[in-house]
């Protein structure tokens, strides 16, 4: 095991084994070149390292150059899933939330509602506080960064209705 937390890009390095089933690690470099997100656009020079890393510490397994989830990673990638989300840096940044999202098939019904409010709850709080420092920076009479901040306000808003949508989808699915 791994002496330390998990990064984001090694959980969703997991989650993709996970959803794909056995795979060769061009397929994972594959899927991570192919990312919206430019923090996940890792190529095949750190996503090699990044997957023997996860076979040595016992998260993956590797048979005829085909990867597999460990159970191990499953509870890792589990874990990861399941709410309430870390209070840490970047636990409810977009990217976070809807890495987290793709595998919200790993939790049942009950955990994958409670994943969508504390993440709505945490954004909520990020919004209150983002909204008072734009109100502060316009007070000041600082309009760059009341305008910076305001797009920090806007982007929390829409992830507040994304989670919302999805909230909802959960909510009405009969699976």
């Amino acid at each position: 095991m791994l002496d330390r937390a998990l990064s984001t890009l090694e959980l969703t390095a997991l989650g993709v084994i996970y959803k794909r089933g056995p795979c060769l690690a061009h397929a994972v470099v594959t899927e991570f070149s192919a990312s919206q997100t430019s923090a996940y656009r890792s190529g095949a020079g750190s996503i090699y390292p990044l997957l023997r890393r996860l076979t040595e510490a016992g998260l993956l397994s590797c048979e005829d150059k085909r990867y597999t989830i460990s159970a191990a990673g499953l509870e890792a990638l589990r874990t990861w899933v399941l709410p309430p989300l870390a209070d840490s840096a970047g636990a409810t940044t977009l990217d976070s939330l809807r890495s987290r999202t793709y595998f919200l098939k790993l939790l049942d019904k009950k955990d994958q509602v409670e994943f969508c409010r504390d993440a709505i709850e945490k954004l909520s709080e990020t919004l209150t506080s983002c909204v008072t420092d734009v109100q502060r920076y316009r007070q000041a009479g600082d309009r760059y960064s009341e305008l910076a901040m305001l797009g920090a306000v806007r982007e929390t808003e829409s992830r507040i209705a994304w989670l919302k949508e999805v909230l909802a989808a959960i909510e009405t699915d009969q699976n």
